[in-house]
């Protein structure tokens, strides 16, 4: 970071301006926004040894090694040792920053801590510690950036992970992998043998992707986490937010660029990883429209813009770029107002929860139709949707209960029904090939703006079981009978076998050891 910004805060207090009345209130606001922020500032603790061996990768012209190539390696041997391999001769890449290694085709394996790229290969640019000559205004900048590296390189645990709520660890099948999808490098990764998530905290470039995609909550970003970010939106009550990233920012600031007067700026660390319960929040806190500066909105974006168009016919988060800074005055007196919900966020649950309480509060009784999935190309889909359930065919097994970790499904033993809240689902679709009697159908339209859809509603129901040997209920009849059908003929032979597929737990136990007085024949 320019070393010129980050010396001046609080955040934001850039893009205020100096000869305002109110500059000594927005300041004071901005203080004790930056207070939190800096009470979860990380502290580089993890650390890799980068030595002096590079690589560096070309493609040969006319069967001989570019002069730029040439060139650059000459230079670069005055502080590295330096290996130039031909592109055509690699067959494998792995590793990470200090310990990468290639594996030729001729059987050779070159070691080293870092590589250069003189070809476009995207797939090697996600490993950390390896730079593409196109990214640099020239060779001396690509240097001073390897020799940065040198020595003991610190970096931070940013990403927090919790697997009871992640919709990919340990399932039978792959339901959920956006945030391994989503990583610019090998920060996170799959295990498809064992479906466990792997992370690389040297690899993790603090973009944030990860954590906005993810639909459960499993994600945390550790300098900023979900309680610190809603502890913050306190400050931003009736007002106008002006979001932007901290990168933008700095080149904000370094433009001069002024706020007007009645927009208060929230910089972040990046703004993928702001899911919409995260940006619905700042939305209802500040009763504004929310103005984002970048070169686009993020999937979660559009999707609550497709959600307030429904409602009130006006987008509800506005993109402001270079071109349209200049009209941010205007913008803003023509944008949404909307009722201010300071409703206290459940940071350690689902986030489909707390998104549920707000939307409702928004729609109350009324129906306001359908919001529209978000389903386009280069972008990471925001689904919302809901199930059918063939109820004459549904068992009541629970197999699906089982499958949810996310309480979207639940069954109620009190009258043997099994129920379901569609605002909960995040629409894996695990439910569906959990169900042994595939009687399930899982639609991704979008989130319906009812007051039912935001409602358990009951989606099967059977008679309970009672035991033929107490009368307890412990079963439902459809489940028992389908347990006779398939295993009724194989215990023909043999009358206290096939009693107890009628036998509670405790039942079953008697009846097998001839408690209940039934005879073998």
């Amino acid at each position: 970071m320019d070393s010129l910004h980050t010396n001046i805060l609080p955040l934001g207090s850039l893009l205020l301006n100096r000869d305002s009345p109110a500059l000594n209130e927005r300041l004071k606001i901005l203080n004790q926004v930056q207070e939190i922020v800096d009470d979860f500032v990380l502290e580089d603790k993890l650390q890799v040894q980068v030595d002096s061996r590079i690589v560096i990768l070309y493609a040969l012209e006319k069967d001989t090694i570019p002069q730029e190539v040439q060139e650059f390696a000459t230079l670069a041997q005055e502080s590295f040792e330096v290996v130039l391999l031909d592109i055509s001769l690699l067959e494998n890449f792995s590793g990470q920053l200090g310990g990468l290694s290639a594996v030729c085709t001729n059987g050779e394996i070159v070691t080293f801590s870092q590589a250069v790229l003189f070809v476009n290969e995207e797939s090697l640019l996600r490993f950390k510690g390896v730079y593409s000559v196109a990214d640099f205004q020239n060779p001396k900048a690509l240097l001073q950036t390897l020799q940065d590296n040198l020595g003991d390189y610190h970096f931070k645990e940013m990403i927090a992970y919790r697997e009871d709520y992640c919709q990919y660890h340990h399932r039978r099948e792959r339901y959920c992998a956006k945030c391994a999808e989503v990583c610019p490098t090998f920060g996170i990764t799959e295990n498809g043998h064992l479906m466990e998530l792997v992370f690389s905290h040297v690899d993790c470039v603090h973009c944030g992707a990860c954590v906005g995609v993810c639909p459960t909550n499993c994600l945390e970003y550790e300098e900023l986490p979900k309680e610190a970010f809603n502890e913050i939106l306190e400050f931003y009550q009736h007002t106008r937010v002006f979001l932007c990233s901290l990168q933008d920012y700095i080149a904000l600031s370094s433009q001069e660029f002024i706020l007007p007067e009645n927009i208060l700026p929230l910089i972040l660390p990046n703004l993928l990883m702001l899911n919409e319960n995260d940006l619905l929040s700042i939305i209802q806190t500040s009763g504004n429209a929310l103005f984002v500066f970048g070169e686009s909105l993020s999937a979660p974006m559009q999707f609550i813009n497709h959600i307030t168009q429904q409602i009130y016919k006006k987008d509800a988060i506005i993109l402001i770029n270079k071109e349209s800074l200049g009209h941010l005055a205007s913008l803003a007196t023509s944008s949404l107002e909307l009722e201010v919900y300071l409703y206290k966020n459940r940071t350690h649950k689902p986030f489909r929860e707390s998104f549920a309480q707000r939307l409702q509060f928004m729609i109350k009784e009324r129906d306001y139709g359908l919001a529209r999935s978000i389903v386009q190309e280069g972008e990471n889909p925001v689904f919302y949707g809901n199930i059918n359930v063939d109820s004459d065919k549904c068992t009541l097994c629970l197999s699906c209960v089982g499958a949810c970790n996310v309480n979207a499904l639940f069954a109620r033993s009190d009258d043997f029904s099994l129920r379901f809240n569609a605002s909960l689902c995040t629409t894996c679709g695990y439910c569906v090939t959990s169900c042994p009697e595939n009687v399930i159908e899982l639609h991704r339209d979008g989130l319906e703006l009812n007051a039912q859809y935001f409602k358990s509603r009951e989606i099967a129901k059977d008679a309970p079981f009672l035991c033929v040997e107490c009368g307890e209920a412990f079963s439902t009849k459809k489940s028992i009978e389908k347990v006779v059908s398939m295993l009724g003929a194989s215990f023909q032979s043999d009358p206290r076998k096939l009693r107890t597929l009628q036998c509670c737990p405790n039942c079953k136990v008697k009846v097998m050891f001839g408690a209940s007085g039934v005879q073998n024949v």
